[in-house]
C-alpha cells in the first residue's frame, strides 16, 4: 500500500511503542475494532485483552481497525486483504477475529471489515478454514441485528473469558476439529453465547413468540463475572501510538460498575456490581505506565469517579507525587452529588478547559423519573464551587424523550442552563455555558427497555424549540442528528430480521455511520426498502409480557427487578437507593459468596509521595542526528515531536522544561522532513539537566525508540548558540525515480543547470511563496534513474518536476533519502 496516498499514514504503520510481535505463534487472535484506529486505540477493552492474551505462551494477540474510505480504495485496488498490524497477517489467516461491540452505528463496518479481509458474512456459509468470528462489549447483550455473522458473543467481563475461549480453540485445533464440535466446547465456557444454538420464533404480527434453545438442556445465557478487580492482569505497558488519539494518555480503571441506578443507563446495570481497585494498586500502575509510555496525563476512568471510595487521597496523592514532572490527573467522569469543594480545589491543578455536569433532565420530576439522585440547588452549588474554583466554561449534559417528558420538562432544560450560567455572577466571573442534548435511546437491560422511542419529526421539534430558548438566554447548543438517534434505537433494539438489512446497507456503500459526514440517510433508507423492513416498527412501545429478542440473554439484574423499577418511575415513588451505601436493592446481581460489591476502605492509605528534588537544575544542550527510515518516513512533523516528547519520558531523560501555562519539554527540531523522505540527517536539540552527558542520552533514547528511529550521533553544544535551522544552509539529497523512469537526466539536468534562474510559485498557508529553485541549487549531479542534489529552499519533488519538465511527477514516483545538511559552520562545541 501506498502510505503517501492516504490521509494519515501512521493509522497503518504498525511498530509502535509497546506492540508485540511474535512471528511464531500456534494461534493468532486478531482484535477487531470496528472503528478508526485513534478511536480504537482509545478503547480501553482492547487493549486489556491485548495484554491478557499476549502475556500467554504461544499466543500471538494483533490489532486491526476499520480502514478509512481513501485506504479501502487503495486496498481494493490492489486486492489486498485486511491484515493485522502487528505482522500483516491477513483476517482470513488467523484463528480468532475478535470485534468490540460498542456503538450500534459501527456495526456495517463490522460487515465491511469481513469482507474486505475475504471472510464470507454468515457463519452457516463459512468453511471451518476460516477464523472463528466472535465478539464482546456492551452491544453484546442484544447482539441480535449481528447474530447471523457471528459464531459466538461473549457476555460481560472478557479477562478470564477470553483465555478460555482462546485455549479451547487451540485445543479444538490440535485435534484437528471442525468449528461445530468447537462451537459445542465453548458454549460450555461460562459467557458464551452461540446464536446458532438458539432460534427465535415470531407471531404473525411481527412480535416473537419465543426463542427457542436447539440443545437440551440448555437455557438463559448468563453474563461472566469478573470477582476481584484489584487482582485482575492490567496493562502496565499499553502500546503508545505514533499518532494524536481520542484519549491520548495513561488510563487506569480504578472501578467497575455503578449502582447509582440511573434508569436510562445500560452501563450501570451490565457492569454491576461495583468493584474498587485499591489505591495501592492504582498507584503501582499509574508510576509504571508513566514509566512505559511517556504520557503527561493520567486518567483515573470509571462509570462515576467521584464515587470511588479513596478519592479525595488518592487524587491528592497522585498530584503530590506528579505535579512536578508536569504530569496532569483528570477524571473524566463525575456527578454533581461527589463534587466536593475540596476535590473541586484538587482537579483545578490540572484540569484546563472546560468542566461537565450532567443533569440528563431540566425538570426535578424528570430526575426523579429516571432516578438521576441529584436536584436543582445541588447542581447549582457545584456550579457555583465551579467557577469559584476559576473555571469559565461549564458543560452540561442533557437527554430529550426521556419517558414521560413533556414539552415543559424540555423547557426546563434551557431555564436550569441559565440558573447555571447565573452563578458565575456569584462568583466574580463571566462564565459561559455549553449545553449538548442527546435523544433518548432505549436499552436492553433497563427499566425503559419496554418504553418507546420518540419519532425523528418530535426530536427535531423539540431541538427546535430548544434551540430558540437557549439562543434567547445566551447558552451555547449542541445537539445529536436526529437520524443518528433513530438508527441507533433501532439497533439496539432489533432481532435478527435486520442483519440482511445490514448486509444491504454495506453493499450500498454505507460505512462509519457514527461520523456524520459519510452516514448516509438515503443508502439506509434504499437498503430497509430492499429488504421489506419497516424500521420504525423496531421504536415502539413493547408490552410488558412480550418476549424481548435478548430475553434469553441474562445480564445478571432480574427482569423483576427491572419491572419493579419502572414502575417505580411513573409512580413518583422515592429513589432508589444505591446500594454501595449499604441497603441491598435486590438487583439480582450479588450472590455475596464469589459476586459481590468490593470497595476500597475509605482510610486505604496511599503511597507517600519521593522527596522533591531541591533547586533548578543547570541547563545543558544536547544536539542529536537521527535516521528516520522504513515506515518511520511516514511519520509528519507533529507526529515525530510526540514520538520524541513520550520516548524523553520513557528513557528517564532529565528533559527541562519551559514555565508557564502549559509547560512543554524543552527541544527543538531542525526545518521539518517533508512525509515519505527516508533520511540519515535528521538534527534536534534538546535542553537537559547538566549531569546527564550526550552520549547517556543517545544510549537511553535508542533503547527506547521504535524501530526506524535510531539517534546517530549525539553532542553538547554551547547553550546560547544559534537555532539549527539559523545555521542550516543546503540539504542534500539522493531522488531516485521509481514508476515515472525519466531518460536523458544528465542532460535534462545540464539545461537546469544553464538556467539563470528557475522561479516556482507555491500557496503556503494561503500565502503564494515564490522560490529561485536554481539560485538555491549548490550541486546537482545525475545518474542513470537518479539525481544527487544538494539544495537551499524547495522540496525535492519540486527540484524533480523542474529538472524533468514533468509536472505531474508526485513524491509516489519517487524514492527521497535525505543524505545529509549543511551548516554555515561546524556546530559549536562547548
Amino acid at each position: 500500500m501506498n502510505l503517501l496516498a492516504v490521509e494519515k499514514p501512521a493509522r497503518y504503520m504498525g511498530g509502535e511503542m509497546g506492540s508485540i510481535r511474535k512471528d511464531e505463534a500456534e494461534l493468532r487472535f486478531a482484535l477487531a475494532f470496528p472503528d478508526v484506529y485513534e478511536v480504537g486505540m482509545s478503547h480501553l477493552g482492547l487493549r486489556i485483552l491485548y495484554h491478557v492474551l499476549n502475556e500467554v505462551e504461544g499466543i500471538a494477540a494483533e490489532r486491526v481497525y476499520a480502514p478509512w474510505p481513501d485506504m479501502e480504495s487503495q486496498m481494493e485496488a490492489a486486492g489486498a486483504p485486511l491484515a493485522t498490524l502487528e505482522s500483516a497477517t491477513p483476517l482470513a489467516k488467523c484463528d480468532i477475529v475478535g470485534f468490540t461491540l460498542q456503538y450500534e452505528l459501527s456495526y456495517t463496518n463490522i460487515l465491511n471489515m469481513l469482507r474486505l479481509a475475504g471472510i464470507p458474512l454468515l457463519a452457516g456459509e463459512r468453511p471451518d478454514a476460516f477464523p472463528l468470528v466472535i465478539a464482546g462489549g456492551p452491544c453484546a447483550y442484544n447482539p441480535e441485528p449481528l447474530a447471523p455473522f457471528f459464531d459466538a458473543f461473549l457476555l460481560g467481563d472478557g479477562e478470564e473469558a477470553v483465555l478460555e475461549i482462546a485455549e479451547a480453540v487451540r485445543r479444538a485445533k490440535r485435534a484437528g476439529l471442525g468449528k461445530a464440535a468447537l462451537l459445542e466446547r465453548l458454549a460450555a465456557i461460562e459467557g458464551v453465547y452461540v446464536p446458532s444454538y438458539f432460534e427465535p420464533r415470531y407471531h404473525p404480527d411481527g412480535s416473537i413468540a419465543e426463542i427457542v434453545p436447539l440443545r437440551p438442556g440448555m437455557g438463559r445465557v448468563r453474563r461472566r463475572f469478573l470477582a476481584d478487580l484489584d487482582a485482575a492482569p492490567y496493562p502496565a505497558a499499553p502500546v503508545v501510538p505514533f499518532m494524536k488519539t481520542v484519549h491520548d494518555r495513561v488510563a487506569v480503571e480504578i472501578a467497575r460498575g455503578c449502582t447509582r441506578g440511573c434508569r436510562f443507563c445500560q452501563a450501570g446495570y451490565i457492569y454491576r456490581p461495583v468493584r474498587e481497585r485499591s489505591p495501592a494498586t492504582v498507584f503501582d500502575l499509574v508510576e509504571k505506565s508513566l514509566g512505559a509510555t511517556g504520557y503527561d496525563e493520567v486518567s483515573l476512568l470509571s462509570l462515576s469517579s467521584g464515587d470511588y471510595s479513596c478519592i479525595a487521597p488518592l487524587l491528592a496523592g497522585l498530584m503530590e507525587r506528579y505535579a512536578r514532572d508536569r504530569v496532569a490527573v483528570s477524571l473524566p467522569s463525575l456527578r454533581v452529588g461527589t463534587l466536593t469543594e475540596g476535590l473541586i480545589a484538587e482537579i483545578r491543578k490540572v484540569r484546563k478547559t472546560g468542566f461537565t455536569l450532567a443533569p440528563e433532565a431540566g425538570s426535578e420530576r424528570m430526575r426523579g423519573v429516571i432516578n438521576k439522585g441529584i436536584t436543582e440547588a445541588g447542581l447549582l452549588e457545584g456550579a457555583a464551587n465551579v467557577y469559584r474554583a476559576g473555571w469559565r466554561l461549564i458543560k452540561l449534559y442533557f437527554m430529550i424523550g426521556l419517558p414521560g417528558e413533556t414539552l415543559d420538562d424540555v423547557l426546563a432544560i434551557a431555564a436550569l442552563a441559565r440558573r447555571v450560567k447565573d452563578q458565575a455572577k456569584g462568583a466574580g466571573v463571566s462564565g459561559e455555558v455549553n449545553v449538548s442534548v442527546s435523544s433518548f435511546v432505549p436499552k436492553a437491560h433497563t427499566p425503559f427497555q419496554w418504553e418507546p422511542q420518540i419519532s425523528q419529526e418530535e426530536i427535531r421539534e423539540r431541538q427546535g424549540l430548544l434551540r430558540g430558548e437557549l439562543k434567547r438566554r445566551k447558552l451555547n447548543f449542541k445537539w445529536q442528528d436526529a437520524p443518528l438517534s433513530f438508527m441507533e434505537g433501532v439497533f439496539a433494539r432489533g432481532d435478527r430480521r435486520l442483519a440482511p438489512v445490514l448486509a444491504r446497507a454495506v453493499e450500498l456503500g454505507c460505512r462509519f455511520d457514527g461520523w456524520g459526514e459519510h452516514f448516509s440517510v438515503e443508502r439506509w433508507h434504499q437498503a430497509f426498502v430492499d429488504c421489506g423492513i419497516q424500521p420504525e416498527w423496531y421504536l415502539r412501545r413493547r408490552s410488558l409480557d412480550e418476549v424481548l429478542p435478548w430475553d434469553h440473554l441474562d445480564c445478571g439484574v432480574t427482569r423483576e427487578f427491572l419491572l419493579a423499577e419502572r414502575e417505580r418511575a411513573f409512580a413518583g415513588a422515592a429513589a432508589t437507593e444505591d446500594c454501595r451505601n449499604g441497603r441491598c436493592s435486590a438487583c439480582g446481581v450479588c450472590d455475596f459468596s464469589v459476586v459481590a460489591p468490593r470497595l476500597s476502605p475509605h482510610d486505604a492509605g496511599v503511597p507517600a509521595p519521593a522527596a522533591a528534588p531541591v533547586g533548578e537544575p543547570v541547563p545543558a544542550r544536547i544536539r542529536l542526528r537521527f535516521a528516520k527510515t522504513g515506515a518511520m518516513s511516514f511519520l509528519s512533523h507533529l507526529e515525530l515531536i510526540t514520538v520524541f516528547t513520550r520516548a524523553v519520558s520513557r528513557a528517564g531523560v532529565p528533559i527541562l522544561f519551559s514555565h508557564g501555562f502549559h509547560p512543554h519539554p524543552k527541544f527543538s527540531f531542525a526545518t521539518a522532513t517533508s512525509v515519505g523522505i527516508e533520511s540519515q540527517a535528521e538534527y534536534m536539540d534538546m535542553v537537559v539537566a547538566a549531569g546527564c552527558e550526550a552520549a547517556e542520552v543517545q544510549r537511553r533514547l535508542n533503547g527506547v525508540l521504535p524501530g526506524g528511529l535510531r539517534i546517530l550521533d549525539a553532542e553538547r553544544v554551547d547553550v546560547k548558540s544559534p537555532s539549527l535551522s539559523a545555521q542550516m544552509i543546503a540539504t542534500h539529497y539522493r531522488i531516485t525515480f521509481n514508476s515515472a523512469p525519466c531518460d536523458d537526466l544528465s542532460q535534462k539536468s545540464e539545461r537546469f543547470l544553464a538556467h539563470d534562474s528557475f522561479v516556482i510559485q507555491r500557496i503556503k498557508k494561503g500565502e503564494r511563496q515564490t522560490i529561485d529553485l536554481r539560485s538555491e541549487t549548490v550541486s546537482l549531479i545525475a545518474g542513470p534513474d537518479s539525481l544527487d542534489l544538494v539544495a537551499g529552499r524547495g522540496k525535492p519533488v519540486e527540484y524533480a518536476r523542474a529538472i524533468t519538465g514533468n509536472d505531474a511527477l508526485a513524491m509516489d514516483d519517487l524514492r527521497v533519502e535525505k543524505l545529509d545538511v549543511v551548516f554555515a559552520a561546524p556546530p559549536p562545541r562547548d
